[in-house]
């Protein structure tokens, strides 16, 4: 799983792709949290267009944002 954006993000340490865990869903796709902020820990996580995480590009995305701006409602199932 390559993190396509993640230059983007120099301020965000992101797990080994082993750790990504599955938080959520938004619009029946999976939402994986991917990391976190360094300074205060926020959740940066991606969404898993297809159901083999592993054989995507995934796009890095601050969940805060991606809950505001989303046009679709984001159902978390686990904490961050």
């Amino acid at each position: 799983m390559a993190i396509k954006n993640r230059s983007f993000f120099p301020y965000v340490d992101f797990f080994p792709t082993e750790k990504f865990k599955l938080i959520g869903e938004c619009a029946d796709k999976k939402v994986l949290l991917i990391g976190k902020a360094k300074a205060y820990g926020d959740p940066i996580v991606a969404i898993c267009q297809t159901d083999e995480p592993s054989q995507e590009e995934l796009s890095a995305c601050d969940l805060y944002e991606l809950m505001k701006f989303s046009p679709n409602s984001i159902k978390l199932t686990e904490a961050t």
